[in-house]
């Protein structure tokens, strides 16, 4: 196996959490203006349902990527992919946390002030 794909891996993690900044931004953003605040389904806002599930979603797809880099050459005698390897595991679970903190106060604050 070459380097390059856990090189590749070590950034992912961050890309996800970007993505989910920039939807969780833009969701409430977009919802705030439509209105969503008000619109209750099964007594939680539709803004909060949405928010939540933008969040769940990139949860589970860095969830995803640690597996992924935890499974990925586990066997491989190449020190220098076992090296990335671990870096991309780092950063898979560092981005977790960001993400983890991006989104924590989505269920506790109100959303549209």
């Amino acid at each position: 196996m070459t380097p390059r794909l856990p090189l590749l891996l070590i950034a992912a993690g961050f890309v996800i959490w970007a993505s989910a900044f920039t939807l969780l931004y833009a969701g409430l953003s977009l919802g705030c203006v439509a209105g969503w605040q008000s619109e209750l389904i099964a007594g939680v806002t539709l803004l909060r349902a949405v928010l939540l599930a933008i969040w769940f979603a990139h949860l589970a797809a860095l969830g995803t990527l640690l597996i992924y880099c935890v499974r990925l050459g586990r066997r491989s005698a190449d020190r220098t992919f076992g090296f990335l390897r671990r870096a991309a595991i780092g950063s898979t679970m560092a981005a977790i946390a960001a993400t983890v903190w991006t989104g924590a106060v989505i269920p506790a604050a109100t959303p549209c002030l």
